[in-house]
Formats: C-alpha cells, sequence, structure tokens
C-alpha cells in the first residue's frame, strides 16, 4: 500500500516549478542530472492542457514513469497552460520519487518545500489514464486512473488524490483503490505541516482507513508523527496474502494484528514517530528510522 512517506513527497511536490514542455524538460531548480521528462504530444488552451505519451525518469536509477494521456485543467480559470505543465511536472517528479524510495543522490540538497504562488486563488486538478512505473528489477505498478485535485490554496495548500485500476506486480498488498485528502500548512516555509485529512484503500476484502498528522524535517530523527489507521477484516488479509506473499509479509501482518486494539470487525493503530522513535499503540518498535 501506499506508504506516509509517498504520501509525503506527493504533498511537498505538488506546487513546484518547472520549464515548458516539447521536449526534453526538468522541473527547476531541480537539474536534469535529477529529473527529466517529455511528451509525445501536447495541447495548451487558455486554462487548460491535453496530452499524450508523457515519459518521466530519474537518471541514472531506470525508474520511468509513462502516462498514455494526461489532462489538465484550472476550475476557477486563473492560472494558463505553462503553469498547469508545472503542477503536472511536480506530480510526475513526486510518483517516481516516492516509486524509487526517496531522492536520488543528483536531487539532494534541492529544495522541496511547497510554493503556491503559481496557484495561489486557482484550483488546477488533473487525471492520467493508463499510468506505468517501472523499475529495472521488473517492478511494475499500473494505475489504470489517477487524479489530483487542488481543493484550496490559500493559505494552506489541500489536495486530494485518487486512483483506480491498481496493480503492483511486487506489492501483495497493494490498495485495488486509494483516496486520500491532505492538507499541507505553512507552504513556503521550512516548518511545514501535512495533516492527513482522511486516507482510504481496498485490499482484497478489506479496507484501510487513517488520518494524522506529520511534521517533516531533514530525517526521521527530526520528523514526528501521529497517525491513527484500522483495517477491517484483517484475519481475512492475512490469509488471502499468504497464499503469494512471502512469509515476512504475512509474519508482519501477524504482529500488528496482535499489537492492534479489536473494535468489532476493524483492527486499530495509533502510529507515533517522535525523536526517531516508532511507537504503536505506545509501544516502542525497534524499527530502524535513519
Amino acid at each position: 500500500m501506499m506508504s506516509l512517506k509517498n504520501l509525503l513527497l506527493v504533498s511537498l511536490a505538488v506546487a513546484l516549478p518547472s520549464v515548458s514542455a516539447g521536449r526534453a524538460s526538468t522541473l527547476s531548480p531541480l537539474p536534469a542530472s535529477c529529473f527529466s521528462y517529455s511528451f509525445g504530444s501536447s495541447h495548451p488552451s487558455a486554462h487548460g492542457l491535453t496530452g499524450t505519451k508523457l515519459h518521466a525518469t530519474l537518471p541514472g536509477t531506470e525508474v520511468s514513469l509513462d502516462v498514455q494521456s494526461v489532462s489538465l485543467n484550472d476550475n476557477k480559470s486563473k492560472i494558463d497552460a505553462g503553469t498547469l505543465e508545472r503542477f503536472n511536472a511536480a506530480a510526475a517528479f513526486a510518483a517516481l520519487t516516492a516509486f524509487h524510495g526517496g531522492l536520488t543522490p543528483a536531487c539532494h540538497g534541492q529544495s522541496t518545500i511547497v510554493g503556491t504562488s503559481d496557484i495561489q486563488g486557482s484550483s488546477p486538478e488533473g487525471t492520467w489514464s493508463s499510468v506505468r512505473l517501472q523499475k529495472a528489477d521488473g517492478h511494475d505498478l499500473t494505475i489504470r486512473s489517477a487524479h489530483i485535485e487542488t481543493v484550496e490554496t490559500d493559505p494552506d495548500l489541500r489536495v486530494r488524490l485518487v486512483g483506480t485500476g491498481i496493480h503492483a506486480s511486487k506489492q501483495p498488498l497493494a490498495p485495488s483503490t486509494f483516496t486520500t485528502d491532505l492538507t499541507v500548512q505553512g507552504s513556503g516555509s521550512a516548518a511545514q505541516q501535512i495533516s492527513i485529512n482522511s486516507l482510504h484503500a481496498v485490499v482484497d476484502t478489506s479496507t484501510i482507513d487513517g488520518h494524522g498528522i506529520i511534521q517533516p524535517g531533514t530525517s526521521a530523527a527530526t520528523s514526528t508523527a501521529d497517525v491513527h489507521i484500522s483495517i477491517t477484516d484483517i484475519a481475512g488479509l492475512i490469509q488471502n496474502v499468504q497464499q503469494t506473499a512471502p512469509a515476512k509479509v504475512t509474519t508482519a501482518l501477524t504482529i500488528a494484528r496482535l499489537m492492534g486494539h479489536n473494535n468489532g470487525n476493524s483492527t486499530t493503530w495509533d502510529v507515533q514517530l517522535q525523536g526517531g522513535v516508532v511507537t504503536v499503540n505506545r509501544v516502542p518498535l525497534p524499527i530502524p528510522v535513519h
């Protein structure tokens, strides 16, 4: 399933600036050695942009993103196609970085602070159809449709993300559908707070719901989090995934079930990160987070 780190990367990148496309472009201020993207074709309008065959990479990683079709627009008709393209490129960078598992060496030291000045007062949204993320080791993630909508831009940045038709070749717990609502407070400053207003995912016959707050730092040791998660029918989920998942996945789910609080058909967890220590339902866990 999408991790909190992935959610954070998506929310932090949605408003970064970029340069225009048409040929291979990057996402300013990121260097071309960090991120590159191109369209097969693109068609701008006054407050919209459509495109085909979006291809984006993190150079040197063999991690790639391909999107068959892209549709972007501003519901308030305040920003132009160039700004919408920057919005789209930032989402591509976020998706690649999340799939890679973090920033590449070429991207280290680059700012990931959200700046909403370009989209302030507007309401951009975009839909990707037929999405494929790939790694050289054969790990593929495909999404039939992915949608991002900016709900608020002033004073805080609030976005909704929806993914449907999700399949991951090497992730047995990947959800088939995923929806989340995030608010980034303190945009443009170093003291940001990410509020997970809601999170909902479907994995087999189980549903996963969550909410919470993340205050990102430069590392796990300087970051804090307070997140609440619930899963329905975790016993059925364990039974289903043990047929195909590695033993360590089943073991992790079994341990999580033992540590959870039962509430009818749901199992719940309160997860905190403070000073580099993860606690689950007030029990510290020996998990490396550095």
